[in-house]
C-alpha cells in the first residue's frame, strides 16, 4: 500500500513539472491589445497598426499614461502588406520580443477598409488560435490608424478606452465570434461606428488630444459594409439586437411646456415570427423599465396620469426610431437582427427556399412590425 502511494505521488510531481522545452517567458511576449485595420496606399495592400503596453513603464508613478511624449505607455507599429498576415510578419521583424495575441481586446476597422470587404479579415481570424473570440470589432469614420492617437485619460491604453465601449454597452458589443457566427448563418450583423476629434484641451506639453465616442452603427452583410446608422437609429437597433445595457431619452408635451427625461434601468428584446398565407410576418419587441430623472409639469398632474404620458411618448419616439432603424437596414439589405436565423428554426423548408436570396427577400420582402412595453418605476425626486 505505501509503495502505491510513493507511485501516486511520482506520477503526479510528473504531471506538473511541464514541458521546459516549449515555456515561453512572459517577459519575452508583446502582447497586443489593439488592433487598427486600413486599407494601404498602394491598390490590393493591407495596412495594420498594433497597440501594445510597455511595462517597464506602466507602473512608474512618474511616466505618463498618455501616448504622447517619450514617456509613452505603450507603444505602436504600423506595417503595409498584401495580405494581413504577412503585415504581422513585418511587425514581428521589427520588435524583440515576441508577438501574442492571446491579450487582444479590440479590433477597429477604417471605412474604406470596411466598404471594400472584410472577407481576408474573418478567413484570418479563423485561421489564428490565439485570437480570443470576445475581441471586440468596431469602425472607426476614417481611418482606424487614427482611433489610436487618442488620448486615454483615465486608462492606460486608448484600445482599453475602446474596449469600455463593448463592456458597458453604450450600444453594441459585437465580437469576432459574433461576426464569424452571422457569416456562417447567412445573416448581417452591426458594429459601433466611432466618432474621432480633436479636444480644446492640450497636454501639458502643449501637444493636442484627441478623443473618441459612438455616433452610430456600421451594417454588415455578405462580409461588406452596406450602411450606417445615426446614433439614435443605432441605438434603437441595439436595443432590439439586445445589446444595449443603459439609455437616456427625453420626451416633451404641451407643445413642449412640459417635459421629462428618464433613464432605463432593465432593458429587454424579443423576436418572433408568424407564418402567414401572405408570408411570414416578424415582430421586434422592446421592453424596459424606466426612472424619471428630469419632469416639468405646469399642470401638476398625478403621478399615474404623467406616467401615462411618458410611456406613450417614450413608445411613440422609440418606436419611430426602430422602424427607420429597420427600413434602413433592409434598404442597405443587412439583416444585422438576424431574421433568417429565426425564420430557419420556425420553418426550414421555407429558409431553405429563400436562403440563396435572403439579402433581397429581406430588402423586397419581409414584413417587420415593431412592439414596445415601457413601465416607469419611480420618479426619483423629480415630483
Amino acid at each position: 500500500m505505501r509503495t502505491l502511494k510513493i507511485g501516486v505521488v511520482i506520477l503526479l510531481l510528473l504531471n506538473v513539472t511541464g514541458c521546459w522545452s516549449s515555456k515561453v517567458e512572459l517577459d519575452e511576449l508583446t502582447f497586443v491589445y489593439g488592433l487598427f485595420i486600413d486599407v494601404g496606399k498602394e491598390a490590393g495592400t493591407v495596412e495594420i497598426t498594433i497597440n501594445s503596453p510597455l511595462p517597464n513603464r506602466l507602473n512608474s508613478s512618474s511616466q505618463p499614461a498618455s501616448g504622447g511624449g517619450d514617456g509613452n505607455s505603450y507603444s505602436t507599429v504600423s506595417k503595409t502588406a498584401d495580405t494581413i498576415a504577412d503585415a504581422m510578419l513585418l511587425v514581428q521583424k521589427d520588435l524583440t520580443r515576441q508577438l501574442s495575441l492571446s491579450q487582444l481586446k479590440i479590433i477597429v476597422l477604417g471605412k474604406a477598409y470596411a466598404e471594400q470587404g472584410i472577407g481576408e479579415l474573418l478567413l484570418w481570424i479563423r485561421r489564428e488560435p490565439a485570437l480570443p473570440l470576445g475581441t471586440y470589432v468596431m469602425a472607426s469614420p476614417g481611418s482606424a490608424k487614427e482611433m489610436n492617437t487618442l488620448t486615454p485619460i483615465y486608462e492606460q491604453l486608448p484600445s482599453d478606452v475602446l474596449m469600455s465601449f463593448g463592456t458597458e454597452k453604450y450600444m453594441f458589443s459585437t465580437t469576432i465570434k459574433d461576426c464569424l457566427f452571422a457569416e456562417a448563418s447567412g445573416v448581417g450583423f452591426a458594429i459601433n461606428n466611432l466618432s474621432f476629434g480633436k479636444k480644446e484641451e492640450t497636454t501639458k506639453e502643449g501637444k493636442p488630444q484627441y478623443w473618441a465616442g459612438i455616433q452610430g452603427a456600421m451594417l454588415f452583410q455578405n462580409e461588406k459594409m452596406k450602411g450606417i446608422l445615426k446614433l439614435k437609429e443605432g441605438r434603437a437597433l441595439a436595443w432590439a439586437a439586445g445589446k444595449l445595457k443603459l439609455s437616456v431619452y427625453s420626451v416633451t408635451w404641451d407643445g413642449g411646456e412640459s417635459a421629462a427625461s428618464v433613464v432605463f434601468v432593465s432593458t429587454k428584446a424579443s423576436k418572433k415570427v408568424k407564418l402567414t398565407d401572405k408570408g411570414p410576418v416578424f415582430t421586434v419587441k422592446l421592453k424596459g423599465k424606466a426612472s424619471v430623472i428630469y419632469l416639468r409639469d405646469p399642470k401638476k398632474r398625478n403621478l399615474e396620469e404623467i406616467s401615462n404620458i411618458i410611456t406613450e411618448k417614450l413608445s411613440d419616439k422609440i418606436t419611430a426610431n426602430l422602424t427607420e432603424a429597420i427600413r434602413l437596414s433592409q434598404e442597405a439589405g443587412a439583416d444585422v437582427l438576424q431574421f433568417g436565423m429565426l425564420l430557419e428554426w420556425n420553418d426550414p423548408k421555407l429558409w431553405k427556399e429563400v436562403r440563396e436570396r435572403w439579402d433581397n427577400y429581406y430588402t423586397h420582402e419581409a414584413d417587420i412590425k415593431v412592439a414596445t412595453d415601457f413601465r416607469i418605476v419611480d420618479f426619483g425626486t423629480a415630483k
